[in-house]
């Protein structure tokens, strides 16, 4: 008889798609609806506190009206034990976009006074019986004005948003899309993706990375890992699955983490790469045999990442040559460039596969070659696929305030996507909201302004 694992539907969330895969993927659902009691939400929380093994998946939508009841006095408690639990779940919570960015479409009064909202689905109008916000929120004995509410409630919506896993969306095919593809992406075990551009430097090197970690894994930690490719004519997206589906987010980045570090020292403390494998609790043979693979491998590994260091350097300056004939290839240009590579190193030049910033360097070179010069050089580092300044400002945030390497490599492969031309329309929408989302939980450390900007950039991206 074959095991079916529990969902928890929070709330209605679409015409079917999602209830397909659920069953697909052998899960039954558990629909608890949002508009209602305390003692409603009491009993969504004795089932999420019933799951001691964290197996439960939970889906959920916080509609405006949600969002609304769960600032009332009466569902503060339950609200925050919700919240801490929900957080410890395999889980993804849907928020309409307009809520996400502070602004509110439902509370409205008519000509007559009679307060309602639209829904953002269907466009239908539902009318509340109280006559204005007002009186609503005296009906439920809150002490504050309308705007002071709103604000209570807007400041909630950052809150959940920096603990919970938060998605916005605009339509139900947001939903949809976004809400199939997290069931896949768990019932497959996938733990991250990485994009990599063509011709973008070491990206032939990381094959060779990525692979020593999934055989390290296995060595190392006894977790069987999966790798693998989807190749457009623009890059290449590395997906990491764990086979078993019994390692989590955390317990991956530390791995990988680990595994950076170890390479290091294969490579140049193989003393203390020793050092680290006696800990390990495996038989005294297999040690030895392990040492040795990986710092003969890290070595190899090492000497083609030098090797590729010095082709980019040169095939920079021949490019710069054939393209600058006028102008003297100058001793300021040559260490400009030497300067703009980096120097090898497993835990940033592989493990963490972003678009290679160039550095901000004080240097004398003609106004009219600079742009030229720097257009070269980052196209030799970055492949086919390079980044405007919106979106290297967006990479620098991802790089910056991502929680963990998993979160990162799913962002920046999501902001690839929207690039890469083969990207179908349905991804590259589930790309945006990833990004979307991202942005909101980061709001307070950019800054409004800075978050307004890459906002709408996004949305002319998407032609929104």
């Amino acid at each position: 008889m074959e095991t079916y694992k529990t969902a928890l539907i929070l709330d209605k969330l679409d015409r079917g798609t999602i209830q397909t895969s659920l069953q697909t993927n052998k899960y039954y659902s558990t629909l608890k609806l949002l508009n209602s009691s305390v003692k409603n939400w009491e009993s969504i929380c004795q089932i999420l506190e019933s799951d001691i093994e964290n197996e439960i998946l939970v889906l959920g939508k916080f509609t405006e009206n949600t969002l609304f009841r769960m600032c009332l006095p009466e569902y503060e408690t339950v609200v925050i034990r919700l919240i801490n639990l929900l957080k410890n779940k395999k889980h993804l919570i849907f928020i309409y976009k307009s809520n996400l960015q502070g602004n509110f479409n439902y509370l409205q009064t008519t000509d007559d006074g009679k307060l309602h909202y639209t829904d953002e689905n269907t466009g239908n109008t539902y009318y509340f019986s109280d006559s204005n916000l007002k009186d609503w929120l005296s009906f439920n004995k809150v002490k504050q004005t309308e705007k002071e509410y709103t604000q209570t409630v807007t400041s909630f919506i950052k809150e959940i948003n920096t603990n919970l896993n938060i998605l916005p969306y605009e339509k139900l095919i947001d939903i949809e899309v976004c809400g199939q593809n997290f069931i896949e992406n768990i019932a497959e075990g996938l733990l991250f993706r990485i994009y990599v551009p063509n011709e973008r430097i070491w990206s032939n090197e990381f094959d060779k990375f990525i692979t020593l970690f999934r055989d390290y894994a296995s060595n190392i930690a006894n977790e069987e890992l999966k790798i693998t490719q989807n190749r457009t004519d623009s890059g290449t997206i590395c997906s990491l699955y764990s086979v078993n589906k019994n390692i989590s987010e955390i317990e991956i980045n530390n791995l990988y983490k680990e595994f950076s570090s170890f390479m290091d020292l294969c490579s140049s403390n193989p003393n203390e790469a020793e050092k680290l494998i006696n800990k390990l609790d495996i038989a005294e043979p297999k040690k030895q045999i392990i040492l040795k693979k990986y710092i003969r491998e890290s070595q190899r590994l090492l000497l083609d990442i030098k090797q590729e260091r010095e082709l980019k350097i040169v095939t920079i300056k021949h490019r710069l040559q054939n393209e600058l004939q006028e102008y003297e290839l100058s001793k300021d240009i040559i260490e400009y460039v030497e300067n703009c590579v980096p120097i090898p190193e497993f835990g940033r030049n592989l493990a963490f596969l972003g678009n290679q910033k160039i550095e901000n360097q004080t240097i004398i070179i003609n106004t009219q070659i600079i742009g030229k010069v720097k257009g070269i050089v980052a196209n030799e580092l970055n492949g086919n696929i390079t980044f405007n300044p919106e979106e290297q400002e967006l990479n620098k945030i991802i790089e910056k305030f991502s929680e963990s390497l998993s979160e990162a490599s799913e962002l920046q492969t999501s902001l690839y996507e929207l690039k890469d031309n083969a990207t179908p329309n349905e991804k590259k929408r589930t790309a945006s909201q990833k990004l979307f989302g991202f942005l909101g939980k980061v709001g307070d450390k950019v800054g409004d302004v800075g978050v307004a900007l890459l906002t709408k950039y996004l949305e002319q991206k998407m032609g929104i």
